[in-house]
């Protein structure tokens, strides 16, 4: 293990020497897919029937999930029927975000003999979640004397799904005045036909957002246009995308990264003031940004183990409405913050003596929740025991004997791992 810090971590096994007899490790890889928010209950797969177990041996064998690095199970093992079933409510977006793909690893467990198995299981997207605009309305003040043609930046809607359960078209409710851009990747209004303050000094426009799921769910949010004699130019931000990165466990009142944006006009016309678009409830307790400056600052905890990445959206608001947005990609560093653990998969409470050298007797597993060189980790044993740590699965190593026991010599061993 590498990093700025190094820990060491002891576990302390204690087990008898018996006449009784041991079995080998087993291992085998099993893989499932299912959608998210399926309830209770829910039958993955029968890991029984596909691993060749006998079921009435389920019970005693102890077969059993462990999630490795967390404190949930996600699901458990109905030792009646083989069955491998949810335990708990799985929603992919908790788990994997916008992640293309999300895959959960859990291990199945059984003994007498020994047998670890690693099951990946592939949870499918649903659509679970309507897009959603930060607000119920927004506010918009546009010159009279605007151009035909010319467009004007709305926020875009966010879906928490993916792929097509995301948003994938927008509409406009027909009116005398606007359109939807058609030839932009940004949602944006464009003006149709002429305002006249003298007729109509305010518009209210409605915008659907609509993903593309079965069935097909949508978000409105109202537009209110306020006509002004005079306002020529939007904010324009130096960027399209600001890329930043921050350690975690960042202090609070850590500059991140400064967004910029300018306006070409003068007085109140061309003062701007910045805030957060779309943003979680979550991100909001994690930054803040600066409305008047663009800074944006550590106000919260920050766990690479949690989250890797942060994807805002800012908005540069001139003083009478005119507004331009932005995204803000902030990656995560890892930092050697967390200890390795140590688990004890399984263990021969009752070892005979007469067994041969380098015969297996319990399982151990190795987790460090930090990422790349900060989480790898070495295991080892004290010396002047008749045992050896034997690399096997991953983080997993095997217990095994390396010479004669001898029960009237020494009943029993208390090994310690460290690591």
């Amino acid at each position: 293990m590498t990093g700025p810090e190094r820990f060491q971590v002891l576990v302390l096994i204690h087990f008898f020497v018996t006449l009784t007899g041991t079995k080998h490790l087993v291992r085998g890889d099993l893989s499932y897919s299912f959608p998210e928010e399926t309830k209770l209950g829910f039958i993955i797969g029968n890991v029984a029937k596909e691993l060749g177990v006998d079921l009435s041996t389920l019970s005693s064998r102890k077969a059993r999930v462990d999630v490795e690095g967390s404190r949930k199970r996600y699901c458990d093992v109905n030792l009646n029927t083989g069955d491998l079933i949810t335990s708990e409510r799985i929603d992919r977006e908790s788990l994997c975000g916008k992640k293309p793909s999300c895959v959960v690893k859990i291990d199945l467990v059984l003994e007498n003999p020994l047998e670890l198995h690693r099951v990946s299981l592939h949870v499918h997207d649903v659509n679970d979640n309507p897009p959603k605009f930060k607000k119920n309305s927004i506010e918009m003040e546009i010159r009279e004397s605007a151009d035909k043609g010319s467009r004007f930046s709305i926020e875009e809607a966010h879906d928490a799904d993916m792929g097509q359960n995301d948003v994938q078209r927008y509409v406009l409710e027909k009116n005398d005045h606007f359109i939807l851009s058609a030839d932009s990747k940004r949602v944006q209004l464009q003006l149709e036909n002429n305002l006249d303050r003298e007729k109509q000094r305010e518009i209210n426009l409605l915008l659907t957002a609509l993903d593309g799921g079965s069935p097909q769910k949508s978000g409105t949010v109202v537009i209110h246009v306020t006509v002004l004699d005079a306002n020529d130019n939007a904010p324009v931000f130096t960027q399209a995308v600001y890329k930043a990165t921050v350690p975690e466990n960042s202090p609070p009142e850590t500059l991140v990264i400064t967004v910029s944006a300018t306006d070409a006009d003068e007085g109140v016309n061309g003062d701007v003031i910045y805030d957060f678009g779309h943003v979680s409830e979550e991100n909001l307790d994690i930054f803040s940004l600066d409305p008047k400056t663009g800074k944006i600052k550590v106000t919260g905890v920050i766990d690479f183990e949690e989250t890797t990445s942060f994807d805002i959206s800012v908005e540069a608001k001139d003083g009478l409405g005119l507004t331009s947005y932005a995204k803000v990609l902030i990656d995560v560093i890892d930092m050697n913050d967390n200890a390795p653990a140590i688990y004890l998969k399984s263990m021969s409470s009752n070892t005979p003596e007469n067994l041969p050298s380098g015969t297996e007797v319990g399982i151990i597993n190795v987790h460090d929740r930090d990422s790349e060189n900060n989480g790898q980790v070495r295991c080892s044993i004290q010396e002047n025991v008749p045992f050896k740590l034997v690399p096997s699965i991953k983080n997993y190593y095997s217990l095994v004997t390396t010479g004669q026991l001898d029960r009237e010599l020494v009943s029993d061993y208390n090994i310690t791992y460290c690591h």
